[in-house]
């Protein structure tokens, strides 16, 4: 049976309708869904560990569907702003970079401020844990001013004289006497959980202004000795 050109012409219509809304179908899935329901970010190329200083080639820029996004991820025309900046904590590759990620206020960022070791006979105690870029406070107490511990016959200073006398300080650097850094022992496990240092802590570099080195200069010439502690 022949077909009549009108119905070869109507089947052409359907045929080449039911193409177009395949092309159009494929198009939104593929492209217009790409472009809408997505956003370019910054992500990690590879693994960075705390302190490690960020470069061009530690980013890459990803496309990556809106629902993935995470809050505060540094879209892409902000990328440059990462170069420069340390890692705060374990970030592998894949992470998406955040504010919260990287260190926002770099060393000697305070105008005028220098990094400064305190002397020896400074410090009565420091925690083992510290590392460099914690935030200190730093307390004064007494030194001439002591107690004697009722179980070991020892002498102790009256901590319930400690004063708070700076506070937000950046550690600059953490290291035994041969200046070797203080790190975590164990170089196989999660950079940010505080466990056994390489090394036992002795000079402690601090980023300080010149205001906050006179006010400790003079605490420590009127007979105090400073404990210091970080973390909120």
């Amino acid at each position: 049976m022949k077909l009549s050109l009108k119905k070869v012409n109507r089947l052409l219509l359907y045929l080449l309708g039911m193409t177009a809304a395949l092309v159009l179908l494929y198009f939104l899935d593929t492209r217009w869904t790409v472009m809408v329901d997505t956003k370019t970010v910054v992500v990690a190329a590879k693994q960075l560990l705390p302190h490690e200083p960020i470069t061009e080639d530690d980013l890459m820029i990803v496309r990556i569907k809106e629902d993935y996004v995470i809050s505060g991820a540094i879209p892409a025309e902000d990328a440059h702003f990462l170069v420069g900046q340390e890692a705060l904590q374990l970030i592998e590759a894949g992470d998406q970079m955040t504010d919260n990620r990287v260190d926002k206020t770099s060393l000697l960022s305070v105008p005028g401020a220098t990094v400064v070791e305190l002397p020896d006979d400074w410090i009565l105690s420091v925690p083992g844990s510290l590392r460099r870029l914690d935030r200190i406070t730093i307390f004064a107490v007494p030194s001439n001013e002591e107690k004697v511990n009722t179980e070991t016959g020892a002498s102790e200073p009256l901590l319930s004289q400690a004063e708070k006398v700076a506070e937000d300080i950046v550690v600059a650097y953490y290291k035994d006497a041969g200046s070797n850094e203080v790190k975590n022992a164990e170089e196989n496990v999660n950079p940010n959980v505080r466990v056994d240092a390489t090394v036992r802590g002795r000079k402690l570099e601090l980023q300080l202004t010149p205001d906050q080195l006179k006010q400790l200069s003079e605490k420590a010439a009127s007979g105090y000795q400073f404990i210091v502690g970080y973390g909120s």
